[in-house]
């Protein structure tokens, strides 16, 4: 299978596991927000082969979003979060708020759910709620492919440091 493929079939299958993890009553409606832009993500201390206890610093500027709302256009998320994780899986949940161009907020928690290398890039999926503000209740899932795929500087005393590349957001109504 293609790498361009299988990339295009991620958020299908994503979608299914986030139909598993919803109880038996909800079901998954309509797209209430699509947005795309550029991630940026930093490690304090860098990360390693091993784990070890990081400050995780995520900067996504949403340049364009379509939205069923007709004010809401671009968004910045900011997360911070301390977790223990290495280069082999810097997965793990957080909480993170986007504030929206109109000033509105939402804020997600989110569960890692997957890393894969497509194209070059580790692309990070994740899935959760939105727990607070605007779009409250929808299914939310964010994709993250990070470049450099280049890993040497994990087996360094300083670990790495920085990754960067493009998102995207999608938010679900869920009946």
């Amino acid at each position: 299978m293609s790498s361009r493929v299988l990339l295009s079939a991620l958020p299908a299958l994503l979608g299914a596991l986030l139909l598993q993890a919803t109880p038996a009553s909800a079901q998954v409606g309509t797209t209430d927000l699509t947005c795309s832009g550029g991630a940026y993500q930093t490690w304090e201390p860098g990360l390693r082969l091993s784990n070890r206890r990081v400050t995780a610093t995520n900067y996504t500027s949403y340049d364009t979003c379509t939205s069923n709302d007709t004010l809401v256009t671009s968004g910045v998320l900011v997360a911070t979060t301390e977790l223990s994780t290495s280069c082999g899986g810097n997965l793990g949940p957080s909480e993170t708020t986007v504030t929206w161009d109109d000033g509105s907020v939402s804020t997600f928690a989110l569960k890692g759910a997957g890393v894969d290398v497509i194209n070059g890039a580790r692309v990070f999926v994740s899935v959760g709620l939105v727990t607070g503000g605007r779009f409250q209740g929808d299914a939310v899932m964010m994709t993250q492919a990070m470049s450099p795929l280049d890993l040497t500087p994990c087996l360094y005393p300083s670990g790495l440091t920085a990754l960067s590349g493009p998102s995207t957001l999608r938010l679900t109504r869920l009946f």
